[in-house]
């Protein structure tokens, strides 16, 4: 409409201003959705859950696979502060791991699920090496996907 319209003069300025207010009150609540929406979908991504209480005692690395600094010391601390015993902190091979995962080293994959359910990785794999040096029974690498994960959040 425009306001030389003989219509739009007839409408009373009440109306006109409730109107007005009503249409600034949705394009508000329709803003605020949208500025709110990235923290729901991270807080539905971190759900928490029940620390698993993990059976026996074995020797976990824990590995930096992203290339973020000190993302292996703060896992580290996340996993004994479970009872994790982490007897090696590093980096990975690469800092090319897209997923974060445990790796079972000595043919126990249920242990592996164990560790990686405690900590909150989805993915385990098992690789069985005949190296008489490697002393641990897990392997723990960070990938670039601990954020999303929410893996370091207190």
């Amino acid at each position: 409409m425009v306001l030389s319209d003989p219509l739009f003069f007839r409408i009373p300025l009440f109306v006109q201003e409730k109107a007005l207010w009503l249409l600034a009150s949705v394009a508000g609540i329709v803003l605020l959705g949208v500025a709110l929406r990235p923290q729901w979908e991270t807080s539905a991504a971190t759900t928490t859950t029940e620390p698993v209480p993990l059976l026996g005692s074995f020797r976990v690395a824990v590995l930096n696979g992203c290339g973020d600094a000190h993302v292996a010391a703060r896992m580290t601390r996340k996993a004994r502060g479970l009872g994790i015993d982490v007897i090696h902190e590093g980096n990975a091979s690469s800092f090319n791991f897209l997923e974060s995962l445990v790796i079972d080293r000595t043919g126990d994959l249920e242990r592996a699920r164990n560790v990686a359910r405690a900590l909150g990785i989805p993915s385990t794999i098992q690789q069985i090496s005949d190296d008489a040096y490697r002393l641990e029974e897990v392997t723990v690498i960070v990938g670039r996907d601990y954020r999303r994960l929410g893996l370091l959040e207190p």
